[in-house]
């Protein structure tokens, strides 16, 4: 179950504004800086698990915490209707 859900590509369903130190998507959700980064390759082509991995380059974290903190994100922004399949 998780493998198939690690092979899915997001695609943001909202447009949002970016600022300076993370982002506002129009149905009210803020973003940190890193929030921003995983929200902009929810773009429908890039599949969670290229996200986490990117994630762990940019941030030069471990793949466990990427993909802890990349699943949390996609599972709230799936609850609060901004992310599709």
């Amino acid at each position: 179950m998780k493998s198939q859900f690690l092979n899915k590509k997001p695609l943001r369903l909202w447009e949002w504004r970016e600022y300076k130190k993370g982002s506002l998507i129009e149905n009210g959700i803020a973003l940190n800086e890193t929030g921003t980064f995983i929200w902009k390759l929810c773009d429908g082509k890039t599949t969670v698990n290229e996200i986490i991995s990117a994630l762990t380059d940019k941030y030069k974290i471990n793949k466990r915490t990427a993909e802890r903190d990349v699943l949390a994100l996609i599972k709230l922004l799936i609850r609060e209707n901004s992310l599709g399949w």
